[in-house]
């Protein structure tokens, strides 16, 4: 007979297995399962989330700070009243104060804080290939926080508020627009320049500026060959002005050199004539220049009353 296995050994031998396969999934993990802190949130959108998907990444500033966990979809009492609600599961550790180093998603109260800071919740495009849709997180302080007042999620989770995406946007500006308003001034502005286009007047207009430019390059033409015997005439000008300028110069240079040798003369004559020597002999002289003038003016006045006198000599 076999002996029966007992389940003590049997017990034993699987609370081990699983011990191990615990063990070795916080070795793979690094311990970080046992770290973990993380807190769900909801988050209502309005327009389509087609590409948003269970699974699909939430990101602040390009850091993967969570997951989204479930979408559902809540119709109201009035069927347009339609609103998407995201859940997303978001890991508290990756997101910490700079001063205490504490998660700041973690509570209530910091939450409400942040989402009064500008926290808001954003579909962006993750590939525009595929149209994968991920959540943006980031804070739009000039944006406001509209809550969903109907909150069924209100007692499981904290709500994050949202913001339309810049496609959405666009799409209610163009929603806004006067479609066939634009179309019928867009027929009308086409048809007009046709009109314009096509008119009488217009090619009339156009065929007398044509003859216009025609004559203005006319007489382009006509003064270029005039102005060139014009210039030759200047040059030639410029050139007999610059050679009477030389002339001139040279004659310049003459006079400031007599000048130059008679400013030499009047200072030697003004040192000769500052020596008292030379101006007593000269003054001697100018005196016996004047008796001798006296004499001979004596003997002009004798001979004129007695010219005999030059024969007989003086009686």
């Amino acid at each position: 007979m076999s002996k029966q296995a007992s389940p003590t050994l049997i017990g034993i031998f699987v609370a081990g297995a699983i011990g191990l396969i615990v063990a070795g999934i916080l070795i793979i993990s690094g311990g970080k399962l046992l770290l973990t802190d993380k807190t769900n949130y909801v988050l209502y959108f309005k327009g389509s989330v087609k590409g948003l998907n269970i699974g699909s990444p939430v990101s602040f500033r390009g850091v993967n700070i969570g997951t989204v966990t479930d979408i559902q979809l809540v119709v109201g009492e009035q069927g347009s009243d339609i609103r998407i609600p995201v859940i997303v599961e978001i890991d508290n550790t990756k997101f910490l104060s700079s001063q205490t180093g504490k998660s700041m998603m973690g509570g209530d109260d910091s939450i409400a804080e942040l989402v009064t800071a500008g926290l808001r919740a954003q579909l962006q495009l993750q590939s525009l290939l595929t149209g994968q849709l991920f959540i943006q997180i980031d804070f739009f302080p000039s944006t406001e926080a509209n809550l969903v007042e109907e909150n069924r999620y209100r007692r499981s989770y904290k709500e994050i508020p949202t913001i339309p995406t810049p496609i959405e946007i666009i799409g209610k500006l163009l929603a806004n627009l006067p479609v066939d308003k634009l179309k019928e001034q867009l027929l009308s502005s086409i048809e007009g320049i046709d009109r314009l286009v096509n008119s009488e007047e217009l090619q009339q207009s156009i065929s007398a500026l044509r003859a216009l430019l025609e004559d203005f390059r006319q007489l382009v033409t006509n003064l270029d060959r005039q102005i060139e015997p014009v210039a030759s005439n200047v040059n030639l000008t410029l050139n007999d002005a610059r050679k009477a300028l030389q002339k001139a110069g040279t004659a310049l240079d003459d006079v400031r050199g007599t000048m130059k040798q008679a400013d030499t003369t009047l200072q030697s004559a003004d040192a000769l004539f500052s020596d008292e020597q030379v101006l007593t002999a000269l003054d001697n002289a100018l005196n016996e220049i004047a008796s001798a003038a006296y004499a001979v003016r004596i003997l002009a006045e004798a001979i004129n009353n007695q010219p005999e006198s030059l024969i007989r000599g003086r009686q």
